[in-house]
């Protein structure tokens, strides 16, 4: 490949990756207060919520990706006792998919952006 296709590659990636950045906060900023009433029950949310209430929108990203990662890897967070057994059933599968998407998406785009730099810089 040319220098320059390898150029384009890489800002295209670069573009991707801000806009998908951009959807996280947007979606944490929009979502993570609904999130958390279906998921009253849980201690974890709870205590995230006292924890990070006072820290704005940063604060939500945070508690978004962490409610984002039960659902990723929920029998880890069981094990752990961060979850009970059947918790995360109570949220609507729409807002299960407005919660993961913006974080895979970010996942898979900054891989990516890795792999790029492992190959090319």
């Amino acid at each position: 490949m040319s220098e320059l296709t390898l150029a384009v590659v890489g800002l295209v990636v670069m573009v991707c990756l801000f806009f998908a950045i951009c959807w996280i906060f947007i979606s944490a900023y929009l979502f993570t207060e609904l999130i958390e009433s279906h998921l009253g029950r849980s201690k974890f949310v709870a205590s995230n919520r006292e924890g990070l209430s006072g820290l704005g929108l940063l604060g939500k990203v945070v508690k978004n990706c962490s409610i984002a990662l039960m659902f990723l890897i929920p029998k880890f967070c069981e094990r752990r006792g961060l979850i009970e057994k059947n918790e995360l059933e109570n949220l609507p599968v729409h807002l299960k998919r407005k919660l993961l998407a913006p974080w895979i998406t970010g996942g898979v785009l900054f891989f990516a952006m890795f792999v790029y730099w492992l190959l090319v810089v």
